[in-house]
């Protein structure tokens, strides 16, 4: 079973559910989370960090590299942002925090079920297409 864990940004106003897919990493590897506010600053070359929306997630290369022949890559050849992109690590859905706002926006539609279910299941349907052209129009990373 796979597990997810929640990391605050380094502001503390912000967090992200980080997702380890496949079990072979865990909280250990990440090092930082920065929101869009505090991403400012910083650039983006450095391989320890995966840049999605102007969120970074910071790796610990170490301990990722250590799993390198478990990926089947060559341990200087990982970056964040393989890790990331092959769901090691990576956001809980789409977005930081998508867990969060997809049950708040879920719950919204969900009390139509018991008064109209054909409008609930049409509900359901266009919210989902709807949710996928925005996270598509927002650039989000995992809809490219």
């Amino acid at each position: 079973m796979c597990e997810s864990y929640h990391v605050q940004c380094r502001c503390g106003r912000k967090s992200a559910e980080i997702f380890f897919g496949k079990m072979l990493l865990d909280e250990s590897s990440v090092t930082a989370l920065f929101c869009p506010e505090c991403s400012k600053g910083y650039e983006n070359i450095r391989p320890e960090m995966v840049w999605d929306n102007d969120w970074i997630l910071e790796l610990d290369m170490d301990i990722i590299r250590s799993h390198a022949s478990t990926f089947g890559v060559e341990a200087d050849q990982l970056t964040a942002s393989w890790v990331f992109d092959r769901g090691y690590v990576t956001w809980v859905g789409v977005t930081p925090d998508d867990t969060a706002t997809r049950n708040r926006e879920r719950q919204e539609i969900q009390a139509l079920a018991k008064t109209d279910l054909l409008a609930y299941l049409k509900a359901m349907k266009e919210w989902g297409i709807n949710r996928e052209k925005r996270f598509i129009g927002e650039g989000w990373r995992k809809m490219q």
